[in-house]
């Protein structure tokens, strides 16, 4: 009985939903059906830009973390969760947050690496890629705040926050950056592995280390 509404289900997804593929998988997943619609917390203007509620059929192949390209939006989404709509113990559809992954296509992932010189021998800290372009995730809005400073003349000075919401399977760490733009890169302060199922939240400020970038074990420049 339920798997008959299951599929019932599904052929309303076959006739009003949008067509998406799950990027990140290989190979692809194409053909994937959702419906979704624009989150209803209208005070809230990031959240009705960047996050949608959306359903998927009971056998859809999507996963936490996954990153979905929906054609008709012609915009990538990252599946938050996935929780079980359950009729007589068996699963009928999928309910799915989805947020938008607004990092631009020239963003990626870079890690501290010590490699010599070639010309001085000298040990020199690098840059290495190890997720090039493109890369997915939600980058948020800065939060400030304030830090105390213990150093000679002790007190409350500022500082900013900017947070990234991003697969899991990246393997992001502490210290690695960020990298937007090559006006816009930040630092990795910390890693929240615990509060999504396939998703982190990666805590980052201004990145102030110098940009030395290493290909293959050669220094480039840049």
């Amino acid at each position: 009985m339920a798997y008959g509404l299951g599929e019932d289900i599904k052929e309303v997804y076959t006739e009003l939903g949008s067509l998406a593929t799950i990027v990140n998988r290989t190979p692809e997943i194409e053909n994937e059906r959702v419906i979704y619609e624009i989150n209803a917390q209208a005070t809230k203007p990031f959240i009705r830009e960047h996050h949608l509620d959306a359903t998927f059929p009971y056998d859809t192949q999507i996963e936490t973390g996954d990153v979905l390209f929906i054609e008709e939006m012609a915009k990538y989404y990252m599946a938050m969760n996935k929780t079980a709509e359950m009729f007589e113990n068996s699963k009928v559809e999928w309910n799915v947050v989805l947020y938008l992954c607004n990092l631009p296509t020239t963003a990626c992932f870079l890690r501290p690496i010590e490699i010599r010189n070639p010309i001085s021998y000298d040990m020199v800290s690098g840059w290495q890629v190890f997720a090039p372009p493109p890369v997915y995730g939600l980058l948020t809005d800065r939060i400030y705040g304030t830090n105390l400073e213990q150093g000679e003349i002790v007190g409350q000075v500022p500082l900013w926050r900017i947070d990234c919401y991003l697969p899991k399977w990246y393997g992001l760490k502490p210290l690695d950056r960020v990298f937007v733009s090559s006006t816009e890169y930040y630092k990795v302060e910390s890693v929240e592995n615990y509060n999504y199922p396939g998703v982190v939240v990666a805590l980052m400020t201004e990145d102030t280390r110098p940009y030395v970038n290493v290909v293959d074990g050669e220094i480039y420049d840049g």
